[in-house]
């Protein structure tokens, strides 16, 4: 009988309505959720934190990441599932696929639903992560998002809906796999999956998204801060407004990473336009870029590189 250990960090799945009539807060506990899994499969539980998503930090899951790191080392373990609220579950998710070195399964879900409503996919949810981390069969894929009976891989999935309990996609690849009952399919395997090695994340790195017309205030705003790093999700393959350029390349002489991510929020960079502040424009410059990463898994990329690097040219090939 394989052993899983699920760790609870909070979030929508673990919450009921309080007892002052007010909206659903953190306080369903494991032994409660117990009652209502399957038989099978040996449990236990771990309360690592009882917060809501958004209240998470990329800090807290580098801590987190480390646990699991911890839990999986020892023999008994066969894999390890994380309950998460979902505002930040994607941003965790990533962080423990950069860092946990171990084979076995790691499966974070959560709920679009609180228990409050009829149709609450809390539990569902958990059972489904459950039996893929107790499937030899998701062995190597590392950190692994399910919800609602499909298997996502961290670098890929994303928040597509705010109320859906289909809430989690794979733009561009689609899930890696399905739980159908108690089986696990897998179709695919995770694609040149990367690992970083850090010891301690670098903050705070900005996260800048492109719109129409937009101005260079916050970017500017960013360099007299003097932060470590910049995101910027630019359009399409890697193009900025021409306007953006002087301070583009201000920031890199003030040695800020600066890092170049797609606001499409999947698919690679790089184009043939000859225009003002296209692809080949920010190639000179020297940034770095981010392919196949939304904005908010390229931040936390780069926070993990540059705790990581030793020098300019570690950071680079980070991203190369």
């Amino acid at each position: 009988m394989p052993h899983i250990l699920i760790i609870t960090t909070g979030g929508t799945i673990s919450t009921r309505r309080g007892p002052s009539g007010g909206g659903a807060v953190p306080l369903l506990k494991s032994e409660e959720l117990t009652a209502l899994l399957p038989r099978g499969i040996e449990l236990a539980f771990e309360e690592f934190t009882n917060v809501p998503g958004s209240h998470f930090t990329p800090a807290s899951a580098l801590t987190l990441a480390r646990r699991v790191e911890a839990a999986l080392q020892h023999s008994e373990v066969a894999g390890v599932v994380v309950t998460h609220g979902v505002d930040t579950l994607e941003e965790t998710a990533y962080l423990i696929d950069l860092v946990v070195t171990a084979e076995k399964p790691v499966a974070l879900t959560g709920a679009a639903r609180p228990p409050t409503s009829a149709d609450y996919d809390g539990v569902a949810n958990l059972a489904a992560a459950i039996r893929v981390a107790a499937s030899p069969a998701a062995r190597g894929l590392g950190a692994l998002i399910v919800f609602a009976e499909q298997i996502h891989a961290a670098a890929a999935a994303q928040m597509v809906h705010a109320q859906a309990r289909e809430a989690f996609a794979s733009p561009g690849l689609g899930p890696l796999g399905r739980v159908e009952g108690e089986q696990i399919w897998i179709a695919r395997r995770p694609v040149a999956r990367q690992q970083i090695a850090c010891p301690r994340l670098e903050e705070p790195v900005d996260l800048l998204r492109l719109t129409q017309g937009a101005d260079v205030r916050q970017l500017r705003h960013s360099i007299e801060d003097g932060v470590p790093g910049i995101v910027l999700e630019a359009f399409g393959g890697g193009r900025l407004p021409p306007w953006w350029l002087p301070q583009l390349s201000d920031a890199i002489r003030h040695r800020i990473a600066v890092v170049i991510a797609s606001r499409c929020g999947a698919g690679g960079l790089g184009d043939e336009h000859g225009y003002v502040g296209a692809y080949h424009d920010l190639r000179r410059a020297g940034v770095l870029f981010a392919p196949n990463l939304s904005g908010p898994k390229a931040r936390i990329k780069l926070m993990a590189a540059l705790g990581a690097a030793r020098s300019a040219q570690e950071l680079r090939a980070f991203f190369s």
